[in-house]
C-alpha cells in the first residue's frame, strides 16, 4: 500500500496543464509535513519523458548546499562533467540550468526550498534576478516547494516577497478529505474508515501506517500506544514545534486546546504564561490551531490526529515506554473513541455538504461554521445554545444541521431538542440536516420531514 499513488488527481492535472504551456513556468507547492507534496511533485515528475533535476534542501552550510545542487544538477543534465566541473556560486548555477533550458524543457525542483532560503537569504534575489533576465527565455518547469507554512506565506508568496508575481501557479495541498482518505482503507467498514480518518486527519504519510489487513484496534495500539510505533511522542511534538523557538510552550498550547482550554485566558491558565498571543498566531499561521469568533474568541485544533494523541496518549507515555501501552488502550481509551469522533464527524459532515452543494436539493454554501450563543427562553431565562453546523451562501444562513457519532439512533428526544434549538437562528426556512452513525428512529423518520437524514453510510 505505501508504494502505491493514491489521490490528487486534481493536483496533477493543474500541474499537467502548467506543463503544457510554452517557455518558462514556476510553480509554488506548499503544505504541512507529511502530506504527499514530495510524492506528488515526483509521481509528476516520473510521468514526464523529460529532464529533471530533482534537489531537496537540508540544515547545511551555504558551501555544503551549493555543492550538493551543483551535484544534482550535473547528475540530471551532464553526469559526464562530474568531477571536472564545480560551480562557485549559486549564480553560476543557474546561469548552467539556464542554458540547457533554452535546447529543451526541463523539470527543476527544489524542495524543502524554506531551508535554502535562511540559511543563503540572497537566494532569493538571485533567483528573481535569473527568472527576470535569463530564465523567461527558455523552457525551464520551475517548482519550489516547502512545508514551513508561515515562511511560505511570509517570504515566498506575500507582495513584498523577492519572488511574489513570478509564480504562474500556487498550489496549496490539503489533506485529504473523509472519501479520498477511504480510498488507502479497503476492507475497513465505513465506521473504521471513519475513525481512521480521524486518527490521522487525512494526512497521507499517517494513513500509511495503518495495515488494512489488521483488525483496526491492533493497528491503533501497533502505531500510538507501543514502543516503536509511528505516533511517538518525538514526531508529534515535530509536527508542532518544528522551526519554532521554546517548543515547550508550543505542545502546552496545543495540550491544552485538545483537552478542552479553548478561550486565551484559560489557555493562558494551563499553560502558566500570562501572554500567549504571538504563540498562537504562530499556531494559527502554521495552521495547526483557528481561530473562531463567538461572543469571546476562542481556539480550535485542525489536526484531529493531535487532539487523539494529546488527550489519549500524551498521559500514556510512562506506560507506553515501560512497554504496557496496550492495557491503557483497553483500560482508557477504546470506550471513549465515539466521543474523541463527536468533532471529526462534524468535519466529515462539513465536507459532505461541500461536495454535495448545489447538488440533490442541497443549498450552495460558500461557508460553514458551527454556531453558539446565548439566548432568553420563553421563561426569559438565559439558555446557551450550541449547533454544529451552520451553513451560509455570503451572508444568508441557508443550512443547518446536528451530527451524532455514536451507535445508537438519532431519537426523539434529541430531535426534539435540534428542533427547540433552531428557533432562536436568525433565519428562515433554512435546510435541515441531521447526520448519524446509528441512524434514525422509527419516530424521527416519521417526523422529520423537514429533515435531510442522513447516515454513514449515506456519506459513503
Amino acid at each position: 500500500m505505501k508504494n502505491t499513488f493514491r489521490g490528487r488527481k486534481t493536483e496533477l492535472a493543474i500541474l499537467e496543464n502548467k506543463f503544457k504551456q510554452d517557455g518558462f513556468v514556476m510553480t509554488v507547492v506548499y503544505g504541512r509535513r507529511r502530506i504527499g507534496k514530495t510524492r506528488l511533485i515526483n509521481k509528476f515528475i516520473n510521468d514526464h519523458n523529460c529532464r529533471s533535476i530533482s534537489f531537496t534542501a537540508v540544515e547545511r552550510g551555504e558551501a555544503e548546499l551549493l555543492s550538493m545542487m551543483s551535484e544534482s544538477v550535473l547528475n540530471a543534465l551532464s553526469p559526464e562533467l562530474i568531477g571536472s566541473v564545480s560551480f562557485n556560486s549559486f549564480e553560476n548555477l543557474f546561469d548552467f540550468v539556464s542554458k540547457q533550458a533554452e535546447k529543451e524543457r526541463i523539470i527543476f525542483f527544489i524542495d524543502e526550498y524554506p531551508y535554502l532560503a535562511k540559511q543563503c537569504p540572497y537566494i532569493q534575489s538571485v533567483l528573481q534576478k535569473q527568472i527576470d533576465t535569463k530564465w523567461k527565455r527558455g523552457n525551464l518547469f520551475f517548482i519550489i516547494c516547502g512545508s514551513l507554512l508561515g515562511f511560505m506565506k511570509d517570504e515566498v508568496l506575500s507582495e513584498s516577497a523577492p519572488l511574489h508575481g513570478r509564480s504562474d501557479l500556487e498550489l496549496k495541498l490539503r489533506p485529504f478529505n473523509y472519501v479520498e482518505t477511504a480510498e488507502f482503507l479497503n476492507g475497513y467498514t465505513n465506521e473504521e474508515k471513519a475513525i481512521c480518518y480521524g486518527l490521522t486527519n487525512g494526512v497521507a504519510k499517517y494513513i500509511e501506517q495503518f495495515d488494512v489487513e489488521k483488525p483496526l484496534e491492533q493497528n491503533i495500539v501497533e502505531q500510538f500506544y507501543t514502543i516503536g510505533g509511528y505516533f511517538s511522542e518525538e514526531q508529534v511534538k515535530t509536527v508542532i514545534t518544528s522551526d519554532k523557538q521554546n517548543p515547550a510552550l508550543y505542545n502546552s498550547i496545543i495540550s491544552a486546546v485538545a483537552t478542552g482550554h479553548t478561550k486565551n485566558s484559560e489557555i493562558a491558565s494551563f499553560t502558566g504564561i500570562e501572554d500567549i498571543t504571538y504563540a498562537l498566531k504562530v499556531l494559527v499561521k502554521a495552521e495547526l490551531l483557528e481561530k473562531r469568533f463567538a461572543k469571546r474568541p476562542y481556539y480550535v485544533l485542525n489536526d484531529s490526529m493531535l487532539e487523539f494523541w494529546f488527550r489519549y496518549v500524551n498521559r500514556a507515555t510512562s506506560l507506553i515506554n515501560a512497554n504496557n501501552g496496550e492495557v491503557y488502550y483497553y483500560s482508557t481509551v477504546k470506550d471513549h473513541l465515539h466521543d474523541f469522533m463527536g468533532k471529526v464527524f462534524e468535519k466529515m459532515a462539513k465536507e459532505y455538504l461541500m461536495i454535495h452543494a448545489g447538488k440533490d436539493d442541497l443549498p450552495i454554501l460558500t461557508e460553514i461554521t458551527d454556531y453558539q450563543d446565548t439566548v432568553l427562553d420563553s421563561d426569559k431565562k438565559v439558555k446557551q445554545i450550541e449547533i454544529d453546523l451552520l451553513g451560509k451562501n455570503g451572508r444568508n444562513i441557508v443550512l443547518i444541521g446536528e451530527c451524532k457519532f455514536k451507535n445508537a439512533q438519532f431519537d426523539k428526544t434529541e430531535y426534539e431538542k435540534f428542533m427547540d434549538k433552531i428557533k432562536y437562528v436568525p433565519t428562515d426556512n433554512p435546510t435541515l440536516c441531521l447526520f448519524s452513525l446509528g441512524g434514525f428512529s422509527q419516530y424521527v423518520k416519521e417526523n422529520a420531514k423537514r429533515c435531510r437524514l442522513i447516515t454513514l453510510d449515506d456519506m459513503y
